[in-house]
């Protein structure tokens, strides 16, 4: 058989299969009926309706996460300070166990005494604190208006050019240099946060250190320094304050301890606790003044690093703290002391 005779015998085999398949029957026609149309947000494909659904679910699990941490914030508020266990605390906080704790500084203010442990005192207590700041703003932040008022001539106490301790003008002048000093560290605080380059906290950290400084100018006036001790204190207040005030659950007590209004009068005692207890540290007394060699005849002690040429010191309490740290190297490392003292370093060196 020839190739077109086999070529032309498989074409006809194809067409019959071809033509033996069963056919699709067509479509119907369309209906002539009316059908209720669907609404559009019912027509969702089944993975759209997941979508939404599981969407749903987040956006209700998320605002029950919300009220739980709402809830969770006022109920540790309340658990902590309602029945203030002090000794607890203080072991947790010595243990680290605190270190997340929202209230910080209402911590700081119970164990500085700023406010009672009975937390049900603390309306009054804050009100009494917040009057006593505004007081002292009155009685040393100089009004220039009074000033020119009680203005004299010439030979009045309060003529501009009187040069009399009373003389208010006479006052503007020596505080506004120390104005000068203290606002010189100030502009210089933690200059990498953006907190502190708004004009108003500066402002705020001028004005309290101004007047702790005018109210304790006998005992403890500004040194350089201090204003990095009220800028964690201002700082933290600041933090914990958006905090408080975010939540909707926060109660009244919680709202009064942290107003922003009063961000100044409460950072104020807070700070004026804590310098109370470093006021050994500044405190530089004439009677403090001392020889070392002289020490040494007297009491047989030897100072520490103690060279030929010594001539007198000042010495404060931290200089006689770190001193002590000296007799204590020397008895349990004594290579290291001998290394020291060999170099000539001195305590208040290493021992800060």
């Amino acid at each position: 058989m020839s190739s077109i005779e086999v070529s032309s015998t498989k074409l006809e085999s194809n067409i019959e299969r071809l033509t033996l398949r069963p056919q699709r029957p067509p479509p119907p026609p369309p209906s002539t009926q009316f059908e209720p149309s669907i609404p559009i947000e019912l027509k969702r494909t089944s993975f759209e309706l997941e979508t939404t659904f599981s969407s749903t679910e987040i956006s209700d699990e998320s605002n029950k996460d919300i009220k739980d941490n709402q809830s969770s914030f006022l109920y540790e508020f309340k658990d902590l300070f309602d029945s203030f266990d002090y000794k607890t605390v203080r072991n947790k906080i010595l243990n680290r166990q605190m270190t997340t704790c929202p209230f910080t500084t209402v911590l700081w203010r119970i164990f500085l005494h700023c406010l009672s442990r009975d937390s049900s005192q603390w309306n009054q207590i804050i009100d009494a604190s917040r009057e006593h700041y505004d007081e002292l703003v009155d009685r040393y932040l100089l009004d220039m208006k009074k000033i020119r008022e009680n203005n004299g001539d010439a030979k009045d106490v309060n003529h501009p050019l009187s040069q009399e301790e009373n003389s208010l003008w006479n006052q503007y002048y020596v505080y506004e240099e120390l104005k000068e000093n203290i606002y010189q560290d100030v502009i210089r605080t933690c200059q990498e946060i953006s907190f502190f380059r708004q004009k108003h906290i500066l402002d705020l950290l001028l004005y309290v250190l101004y007047v702790h400084s005018r109210h304790y100018g006998q005992t403890l006036p500004y040194r350089q320094g201090m204003h990095e001790i009220l800028a964690v204190i201002v700082h933290l207040m600041y933090l914990e304050s958006i905090t408080v005030n975010e939540y909707s659950e926060s109660n009244e007590l919680m709202k009064k301890l942290y107003d922003p209004e009063y961000l100044a009068h409460d950072s104020f005692a807070i700070y004026e606790k804590i310098m109370e207890h470093l006021q050994p540290f500044y405190d530089f007394k004439s009677n403090n003044i001392v020889t070392r060699k002289n020490i040494n005849m007297n009491v047989n002690k030897h100072m520490p690093f103690q060279r030929s040429h010594d001539v007198q010191v000042q010495m404060n309490d931290t200089v006689m703290r770190v001193n002590s740290i000296f007799e204590l190297l020397q008895n349990y490392d004594l290579p290291l002391y001998e290394k020291l003292q060999a170099l000539s370093i001195e305590p208040t060196v290493y021992g800060m």
